[in-house]
């Protein structure tokens, strides 16, 4: 999708920090969550519940490794906005 010169492009991202089995911190990201502010839960409760049961089957199900080391504890997460303007078109 192109943008226009000036335009005003706003997107948010998941980052979840655990740690692994030897102690070492992994980070991962997932573009456009679900948030309170856009409606999709009726609170900050009901949103933290969903993001740790995230977390957890991350962890749970041992679906990603760190060098070989698994994930083994959750750290935080947290949901960033930005926003961004096309200043330049090539």
């Amino acid at each position: 999708m192109a943008t226009s010169l000036g335009e005003i492009t706003t997107y948010k991202r998941l980052y979840m920090q655990f740690r692994d089995s030897v102690g070492k911190s992994v980070n991962l990201t997932l573009n456009n969550p679900k948030t309170v502010e856009d409606g999709d839960y009726v609170d900050f409760a009901a949103q933290e519940a969903a993001i740790q049961g995230v977390m957890d089957t991350i962890i749970t199900k041992n679906i990603f490794h760190n060098n070989g080391n698994d994930l083994v504890e959750k750290v935080n997460a947290r949901i960033l906005d930005y926003k961004s303007t096309d200043v330049m078109d090539v």
